[in-house]
């Protein structure tokens, strides 16, 4: 596969699967500062900046809107600013265009059906948002999302595109499950008294909604809805398909597939990352992250996943060809 078609499909699924986890943080947010409202007002900034700062997009945000910080602000800038790189609509468009690169080489439904949801999201913005609500505004592009992914498990073939696909699709999935732990616990509990509260319940269950994690979660663990539990969870467990855990797994087995024929490869930097990343993540006991520092630690894995990008960047698309021999 030539190294260009590779990194147009690994980012085609990095954009897709950011697009909906976007729209999934946007979704927790907002069922968060409703139950923060007898505590703070709606548009107060803290209620926003928080979900900004953990995406990653503070100073990009600074720079387009400056000290505009409300609800409306941070939406537009979330799900429909063309010009924030990440927002959900950015992101959707450029996965269309990776796509559309490589139109010849993926099924066709795949292609319909991405093309069709940026057909629907390209005159999208704040008020089409606003009339349908924040969380069925969000889930209608988690859903059509899904379809996409839907389509393409089941038609596109168990090759080197495919792996690329899910590779892309997993790493992405890991650094933005761990997001959403980020925006609940670092930026919006309102005190230390809260902790364990009715109201503390209320907003891990709606974290656990947004990662499509609640009947899941609840038919797995026993027990209250709680800070460790959730966040061991979401984090941890090796059956959940959008655990920190499992994703990295999957992206490891990607990897695996992707060196299978081409054995000089087997033990590239990004194998041995995503290997030491995954043991690190089994052996892990949340307790102790939780009195250490929770958001430190989900920086550092956010880190360490971005690692991982880098090394497969570098062995796999940006390599260097001074001594390359061909194989026979």
């Amino acid at each position: 596969m030539l190294s260009r078609v590779a990194n147009l499909i690994y980012w085609m699924a990095r954009y897709l699967e950011r697009a909906e986890n976007t729209a999934r943080i946007v979704d927790v947010n907002t069922q968060l500062v409703l139950d923060l409202q007898s505590r703070q007002a709606a548009d107060d900034p803290r209620s926003w900046m928080p979900l900004v700062y953990v995406s990653g997009g503070d100073k990009q945000y600074q720079k387009l809107h400056g000290a505009d910080i409300t609800e409306r602000a941070v939406v537009d800038f979330m799900l429909f600013d063309r010009d924030h790189h990440s927002s959900m609509v950015s992101c959707v468009s450029s996965a269309r265009e990776n796509a559309r690169c490589i139109r010849d080489q993926l099924a066709s439904e795949v292609w319909e059906q991405l093309n069709s949801l940026y057909l629907k999201l390209r005159e999208d913005d704040y008020t089409r948002y606003a009339q349908l609500g924040a969380s069925e505004y969000t889930m209608r592009v988690q859903t059509q999302i899904q379809l996409i992914y839907g389509i393409a498990e089941s038609m596109l073939p168990r090759n080197e595109m495919w792996w690329f696909f899910e590779l892309g699709w997993h790493l992405e999935r890991a650094d933005n499950t761990s997001r959403i732990i980020d925006v609940k616990y670092y930026t919006l509990l309102p005190s230390l008294e809260a902790v364990g509260s009715a109201l503390d319940i209320v907003q891990w269950a709606a974290v656990l909604r947004t990662c499509s994690a609640f009947e899941a979660f609840r038919k797995s663990r026993r027990g209250q809805l709680n800070l460790e539990p959730v966040v061991d969870y979401l984090l941890r467990d090796e059956s959940f398909p959008r655990s920190v855990l499992y994703s990295i797994r999957q992206g490891g087995m990607a990897l695996d597939c992707i060196t299978t024929e081409a054995p000089h490869l087997a033990d590239n930097p990004a194998q041995t990352l995503i290997t030491k990343l995954h043991e690190a993540l089994d052996q892990t006991v949340v307790r102790e992250k939780i009195v250490s520092g929770l958001h430190e630690y989900v920086d550092q894995v956010q880190l360490d996943v971005a690692a991982i990008h880098a090394a497969v960047q570098k062995t796999f698309i940006n390599y260097s060809t001074d001594g390359a021999k061909l194989l026979n």
